[in-house]
Protein backbone atom coordinates (compact mmCIF):
# COMPACT_ATOMS: atom_id res chain seq x y z
CA UNK A 1 0.00 0.00 0.00
CA UNK A 2 1.93 3.24 -1.13
CA UNK A 3 1.62 6.49 1.14
CA UNK A 4 -1.50 8.08 -0.75
CA UNK A 5 -3.75 5.02 0.28
CA UNK A 6 -2.17 5.10 3.65
CA UNK A 7 -2.93 8.91 4.08
CA UNK A 8 -6.69 8.66 2.98
CA UNK A 9 -7.35 5.65 5.34
CA UNK A 10 -5.70 7.51 8.44
CA UNK A 11 -7.80 10.92 7.80
CA UNK A 12 -11.00 8.80 7.27
CA UNK A 13 -10.91 6.77 10.28
CA UNK A 14 -10.10 10.48 12.52
CA UNK A 15 -13.05 12.22 10.50
CA UNK A 16 -15.34 8.86 11.61
CA UNK A 17 -13.72 9.43 15.43
CA UNK A 18 -14.94 13.40 15.12
CA UNK A 19 -18.18 12.61 13.74
CA UNK A 20 -18.91 9.69 16.86
CA UNK A 21 -17.79 12.16 19.45
CA UNK A 22 -20.28 14.69 17.67
CA UNK A 23 -22.79 12.18 17.69
CA UNK A 24 -22.12 11.85 21.63
CA UNK A 25 -22.06 15.36 22.39
CA UNK A 26 -25.66 15.70 20.32
CA UNK A 27 -27.01 12.58 21.82
CA UNK A 28 -26.36 14.14 25.60
CA UNK A 29 -26.35 17.97 25.29
CA UNK A 30 -28.31 18.49 22.00
CA UNK A 31 -31.59 20.80 22.99
CA UNK A 32 -34.60 20.32 21.59
CA UNK A 33 -34.34 23.32 19.06
CA UNK A 34 -31.28 21.70 17.95
CA UNK A 35 -32.59 18.16 17.69
CA UNK A 36 -35.52 19.53 15.31
CA UNK A 37 -33.04 20.34 12.76
CA UNK A 38 -30.73 17.47 12.36
CA UNK A 39 -33.27 15.42 9.95
CA UNK A 40 -33.52 11.72 10.13
CA UNK A 41 -30.64 11.40 12.85
CA UNK A 42 -32.48 14.07 15.04
CA UNK A 43 -35.76 12.52 14.39
CA UNK A 44 -34.41 9.46 15.94
CA UNK A 45 -32.82 11.48 18.94
CA UNK A 46 -35.96 12.97 19.55
CA UNK A 47 -37.65 9.69 19.96
CA UNK A 48 -34.92 8.22 22.01
CA UNK A 49 -34.33 10.77 24.38
CA UNK A 50 -34.42 8.09 27.52
CA UNK A 51 -31.12 7.10 29.12
CA UNK A 52 -31.50 3.62 27.87
CA UNK A 53 -31.36 4.73 24.44
CA UNK A 54 -28.65 7.40 24.71
CA UNK A 55 -26.64 4.61 26.29
CA UNK A 56 -27.11 2.29 23.93
CA UNK A 57 -26.18 5.02 21.43
CA UNK A 58 -22.80 5.97 23.41
CA UNK A 59 -22.18 2.52 23.51
CA UNK A 60 -22.08 2.12 19.67
CA UNK A 61 -20.27 5.30 19.06
CA UNK A 62 -17.27 4.36 21.43
CA UNK A 63 -17.28 0.89 19.79
CA UNK A 64 -17.37 2.96 16.39
CA UNK A 65 -14.29 5.05 17.43
CA UNK A 66 -12.21 1.82 18.78
CA UNK A 67 -12.26 0.90 15.52
CA UNK A 68 -11.50 3.60 14.04
CA UNK A 69 -8.62 3.93 16.12
CA UNK A 70 -7.25 0.34 15.76
CA UNK A 71 -7.28 1.20 11.46
CA UNK A 72 -4.96 3.99 12.52
CA UNK A 73 -2.68 2.30 14.76
CA UNK A 74 -2.42 -0.99 12.25
CA UNK A 75 -1.95 1.95 9.29
CA UNK A 76 0.61 4.02 10.98
CA UNK A 77 2.55 1.28 12.67
CA UNK A 78 5.91 0.59 11.08
CA UNK A 79 6.15 -2.27 8.47
CA UNK A 80 7.42 -5.35 9.89
CA UNK A 81 10.83 -5.69 7.64
CA UNK A 82 11.22 -8.94 5.05
CA UNK A 83 13.70 -11.76 6.19
CA UNK A 84 14.65 -12.49 2.31
CA UNK A 85 13.84 -11.95 -0.69
CA UNK A 86 12.60 -14.36 -3.63
CA UNK A 87 13.33 -13.50 -7.32
CA UNK A 88 12.13 -15.15 -10.18
CA UNK A 89 14.91 -15.10 -12.78
CA UNK A 90 14.71 -17.58 -16.14
CA UNK A 91 11.93 -19.63 -14.17
CA UNK A 92 14.65 -20.05 -10.44
CA UNK A 93 13.91 -18.35 -7.82
CA UNK A 94 16.50 -16.83 -5.70
CA UNK A 95 16.28 -15.96 -2.03
CA UNK A 96 18.39 -13.05 -1.15
CA UNK A 97 19.08 -11.98 2.39
CA UNK A 98 17.08 -8.45 3.07
CA UNK A 99 19.54 -7.11 5.81
CA UNK A 100 22.69 -7.13 3.98
CA UNK A 101 21.41 -6.15 0.49
CA UNK A 102 19.87 -3.19 2.85
CA UNK A 103 22.88 -2.42 4.65
CA UNK A 104 24.57 -2.38 0.59
CA UNK A 105 22.05 -0.46 -0.32
CA UNK A 106 22.13 2.15 2.35
CA UNK A 107 26.14 2.45 2.09
CA UNK A 108 26.19 3.32 -1.71
CA UNK A 109 23.25 6.45 -0.57
CA UNK A 110 25.53 7.17 1.82
CA UNK A 111 28.51 7.71 -0.50
CA UNK A 112 26.83 10.50 -1.96
CA UNK A 113 28.25 13.77 -1.08
CA UNK A 114 25.19 15.67 -0.20
CA UNK A 115 23.45 12.49 1.74
CA UNK A 116 23.83 12.16 5.44
CA UNK A 117 22.18 9.41 6.29
CA UNK A 118 19.74 6.64 4.59
CA UNK A 119 17.51 4.25 5.35
CA UNK A 120 16.31 1.53 2.75
CA UNK A 121 13.69 -1.12 3.11
CA UNK A 122 13.78 -4.02 0.29
CA UNK A 123 10.93 -5.96 -0.63
CA UNK A 124 9.81 -8.82 -3.29
CA UNK A 125 7.20 -7.34 -6.02
CA UNK A 126 6.33 -8.41 -9.02
CA UNK A 127 9.39 -10.90 -9.64
CA UNK A 128 11.68 -8.16 -8.88
CA UNK A 129 12.65 -6.22 -5.87
CA UNK A 130 11.05 -3.11 -5.06
CA UNK A 131 12.56 -0.34 -2.59
CA UNK A 132 11.68 2.52 -0.22
CA UNK A 133 14.61 4.90 0.63
CA UNK A 134 14.34 7.72 3.43
CA UNK A 135 16.89 10.04 2.75
CA UNK A 136 18.34 13.10 4.94
CA UNK A 137 20.32 15.74 2.99
CA UNK A 138 21.92 18.69 3.27
CA UNK A 139 20.68 21.98 3.54
CA UNK A 140 20.24 23.69 0.00
CA UNK A 141 20.34 20.20 -1.96
CA UNK A 142 17.88 20.52 -4.50
CA UNK A 143 15.54 17.31 -3.83
CA UNK A 144 14.25 16.42 -7.58
CA UNK A 145 18.17 15.60 -8.50
CA UNK A 146 18.46 14.29 -5.41
CA UNK A 147 15.84 11.89 -5.83
CA UNK A 148 16.86 10.92 -8.81
CA UNK A 149 19.86 10.17 -8.47
CA UNK A 150 19.43 8.61 -5.41
CA UNK A 151 16.88 6.48 -7.84
CA UNK A 152 19.97 5.58 -10.35
CA UNK A 153 22.68 4.63 -7.36
CA UNK A 154 20.25 2.20 -6.21
CA UNK A 155 19.49 0.77 -9.66
CA UNK A 156 22.72 0.44 -10.74
CA UNK A 157 23.85 -1.35 -7.78
CA UNK A 158 21.18 -3.94 -7.62
CA UNK A 159 21.68 -4.57 -11.58
CA UNK A 160 25.40 -4.04 -12.56
CA UNK A 161 27.03 -5.23 -9.08
CA UNK A 162 24.58 -7.63 -8.03
CA UNK A 163 22.76 -8.52 -10.91
CA UNK A 164 18.83 -8.55 -9.51
CA UNK A 165 16.01 -7.38 -11.30
CA UNK A 166 14.64 -4.42 -9.91
CA UNK A 167 10.68 -4.45 -10.77
CA UNK A 168 9.60 -0.50 -10.50
CA UNK A 169 11.71 2.77 -9.55
CA UNK A 170 11.71 3.61 -5.99
CA UNK A 171 9.80 5.56 -3.76
CA UNK A 172 12.20 8.43 -1.96
CA UNK A 173 10.95 10.42 0.64
CA UNK A 174 13.62 13.49 1.43
CA UNK A 175 14.49 14.73 4.49
CA UNK A 176 16.85 18.28 5.02
CA UNK A 177 19.15 17.88 7.97
CA UNK A 178 21.92 19.39 9.16
CA UNK A 179 25.54 20.24 6.66
CA UNK A 180 27.59 17.09 5.89
CA UNK A 181 30.42 16.43 8.69
CA UNK A 182 33.76 15.03 7.04
CA UNK A 183 35.49 12.57 9.72
CA UNK A 184 38.45 13.90 10.97
CA UNK A 185 41.23 11.38 11.39
CA UNK A 186 42.39 11.32 15.03
CA UNK A 187 46.04 10.57 16.62
CA UNK A 188 44.63 7.60 18.47
CA UNK A 189 43.73 5.28 15.09
CA UNK A 190 47.47 6.74 13.11
CA UNK A 191 49.81 3.88 12.71
CA UNK A 192 53.03 3.96 14.83
CA UNK A 193 55.53 5.12 13.26
CA UNK A 194 58.14 2.09 11.45
CA UNK A 195 61.17 1.52 13.99
CA UNK A 196 64.98 2.22 11.82
CA UNK A 197 66.34 -1.03 9.69
CA UNK A 198 68.86 -2.52 11.42
CA UNK A 199 72.49 -1.83 10.79
CA UNK A 200 73.50 -4.33 7.45
CA UNK A 201 77.69 -4.59 8.56
CA UNK A 202 78.88 -6.74 11.65
CA UNK A 203 77.68 -5.48 15.54
CA UNK A 204 80.36 -5.11 17.35
CA UNK A 205 79.91 -5.38 21.15
CA UNK A 206 79.66 -2.28 23.08
CA UNK A 207 82.99 -1.88 25.23
CA UNK A 208 82.09 -2.72 29.16
CA UNK A 209 84.43 -2.23 32.09
CA UNK A 210 87.41 -3.76 32.01
CA UNK A 211 87.09 -7.47 33.85
CA UNK A 212 88.39 -7.76 37.53
CA UNK A 213 91.57 -9.96 38.15
CA UNK A 214 90.74 -13.31 39.61
CA UNK A 215 93.28 -15.02 41.76
CA UNK A 216 95.52 -17.08 39.08
CA UNK A 217 96.26 -13.78 37.63
CA UNK A 218 97.49 -11.42 40.24
CA UNK A 219 99.31 -8.92 38.52
CA UNK A 220 103.27 -8.70 39.13
CA UNK A 221 105.02 -7.18 41.87
CA UNK A 222 108.17 -6.73 43.88
CA UNK A 223 109.87 -10.33 44.25
CA UNK A 224 110.09 -11.16 47.82
CA UNK A 225 113.78 -12.87 48.50
CA UNK A 226 114.38 -15.82 49.97
CA UNK A 227 114.62 -16.72 53.62
CA UNK A 228 118.29 -17.39 53.26
CA UNK A 229 119.37 -14.35 52.38
CA UNK A 230 117.76 -12.09 54.67
CA UNK A 231 119.21 -14.32 57.50
CA UNK A 232 122.72 -13.87 56.12
CA UNK A 233 122.16 -10.38 56.23
CA UNK A 234 120.85 -9.92 59.68
CA UNK A 235 123.99 -11.60 61.15
CA UNK A 236 126.16 -9.00 59.13
CA UNK A 237 124.53 -6.09 60.60
CA UNK A 238 125.39 -7.38 64.18
CA UNK A 239 128.58 -8.12 63.62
Amino acid sequence: MNESNRTVIVLLAALWIVLMAVVIFAAWAADAETVERLEDFVQYLGDHRDNASRLILTLGALVLIVLALLVIIVELAPEEEAREIRVEQAGATTIVPAEPLRLRLEEALTAMPYVTAARARVFSQEKGIAMKLDLTVTPGTNAGVATQEASRVVVDTLQAELGLPVSAPPTVRITFGPPKVEPVASSLTQPPAPEPPPPSGPVTPAAGPPPSPTADETPPGPEAPPAGENTSEDQTQQH
